[in-house]
């Protein structure tokens, strides 16, 4: 990346990838603690994400470096996150696997398409998806901040009936992630298409 490229919006983005083991390192630690600086970890991630895109697009300052970054950042922090509630068996791998799956497939097609030459445009499942993932996210890290203080009611508080919980709250975020990739498929489709002979 050129010094020029590290702008505000572009720092924002590193700061995304930076945060993001720092986020695993302190999930971890499975304290009250860890999990509250985990939410605040969360909520810098999707904040940073928000700004960085209309600090670029208000100040001019959209490079090809954010272009291709953004999106990689935005799947670092989120899989990461996710990965995290694996770990601790919030929500099996077969449901993890979607949120990969998809941000590789979308980061491949993406890239390839750039390189030669086709627009592929971005859709507004991706912003729900992005706004369910970050919900979810919220959710999930609040049930258990809740838990370690013992502040959710007794009936939830067994470990069968909150792992049920936090899966459905995942798996929802899961359905719309799987959504996001099929419409993101159908409505570029042509554009994948040309690029793949084009190659």
């Amino acid at each position: 990346m050129r010094l020029k490229e590290l702008n505000p919006p572009n720092t924002l983005t590193l700061v995304r990838i930076l945060i993001s083991p720092v986020f695993l390192f302190c999930f971890a630690v499975h304290t009250l603690g860890a999990y509250i600086l985990c939410f605040l970890l969360a909520v810098i991630i999707e904040l940073s994400d928000y700004f960085d895109g209309i600090i670029a697009r208000k100040s001019n300052q959209i490079t090809d470096f954010g272009k291709l970054m953004d999106p990689f950042a935005d799947s670092i922090a989120r899989f990461t996150i996710f990965l995290c509630f694996l770990s601790a068996g919030l929500a099996p791998l077969w449901m993890i696997a979607v949120f990969f799956y998809r941000d590789v497939l979308v980061s491949v097609v993406r890239v390839f398409s750039m390189r030669q030459g086709i627009v592929v445009a971005a859709r507004k499942s991706g912003k729900t998806k992005a706004w369910v993932q970050a919900v979810s996210t919220f959710l999930v890290l609040l049930l258990l901040i809740l838990q370690r203080a013992n502040l959710l009611p007794l009936s939830l508080s067994y470990d069968a009936a909150f792992k049920r919980m936090t899966m459905v709250v995942i798996g929802v975020a899961m359905l719309v992630t799987l959504w996001s990739a099929i419409d993101y498929w159908h409505h570029n489709r042509q554009a994948i298409y040309s690029a793949m002979r084009n190659k």
